[in-house]
């Protein structure tokens, strides 16, 4: 894809020099004392416009050459980036508290705006960017991280009995987390999950997070599956058959709703009924 800006560059700055490198060059610039409109940042085209109107009456050929070539020496290749997906929250998440925890030698560089406007992408990879450790430093550290994910993705299949669509499973597996052996693993930032693919990630981050050995998750959620599997069946030797007539209109409504709640009608009629018995008290 190219960009309109693109054609506005100044000589000194190739066809090479794309967003990446222009989020680069905002930072570099402003070190070296230039006043930027941080409200700019966040946004691709509103970043590049404002820096090529900034550095034009200032800077020479010369100098973004130089410019340039400082950002293309100590860089990794956009290839070293292939392997993360960005779509992946899960995946996501995590490197950002590697980079953002201190967790490698390459750590987030000291910004004029607060980086959380930025993408995830153009976070990780400025963090890499600015880092002032040696190239193959920052390999290393590409490396490390891409080999210790693969092995954390290894729980993935003990985790198969969760359906993220079941909100009442879902909780549950957060309230089981908190009383365990994971709990001080839990991620702040993930706390106060408000849905289902939050309250999984909160679960999931977790394990990720904790440092334990696979053997020892692996076991960990052997024994939750066996529990959420008695707890199921209890509730369903509990439940009972029960025909009501009601008006075809409500029973569509009903349905709608259960659909839209992603539950069953009696899982919903269920939740409505104690809703208001707690509201009486």
């Amino acid at each position: 894809m190219k960009w309109d800006w693109e054609e506005k560059k100044p000589h000194g700055l190739s066809k090479e020099f794309k967003n990446r490198e222009m989020l680069w060059l905002w930072c570099r610039i402003e070190e070296n004392g230039y006043r930027l409109n941080a409200s700019l940042v966040s946004n691709v085209t509103s970043r590049a416009n404002h820096l090529i109107a900034s550095i034009a009456d200032h800077e020479t050929v010369g100098s973004l050459s130089n410019y340039q070539d400082k950002c293309f020496s100590g860089r990794l290749d956009d290839s070293e980036f292939k392997w993360i997906s960005y779509h992946d929250e899960r995946l996501v998440h995590w490197l950002l508290e590697m980079i953002w925890g201190h967790y490698l030698p390459v750590v987030p560089a000291v910004t004029s705006f607060d980086q959380s406007v930025l993408a995830p992408k153009e976070r990780i990879e400025l963090a890499f960017d600015l880092s002032d450790v040696p190239l193959k430093v920052k390999k290393e550290a590409m490396l490390y991280l891409r080999q210790t994910w693969s092995t954390l993705i290894e729980v993935d299949p003990s985790f198969d009995w969760v359906d993220k669509k079941d909100e009442g499973q879902c909780r549950w597996l957060v309230d089981e987390i908190r009383k365990s052996d994971f709990s001080p693993c839990i991620s702040p930032d993930l706390n106060f999950s408000v849905d289902n693919e939050g309250r999984f990630l909160l679960a999931v981050n977790a394990f990720d997070r904790s440092g334990y050995p696979l053997k020892f998750k692996k076991s960990v959620l052997g024994e939750l599956k066996t529990k959420w599997g008695r707890r199921e069946r209890k509730t369903t030797a509990e439940k009972m058959q029960w025909n009501i007539s009601v008006r075809p209109a409500t029973q569509q409504y009903i349905k709608e709703l259960a659909k839209t709640k992603k539950m069953s009608m009696g899982e919903l009629i269920d939740s409505i009924v104690a809703e208001e018995m707690k509201r009486r008290g």
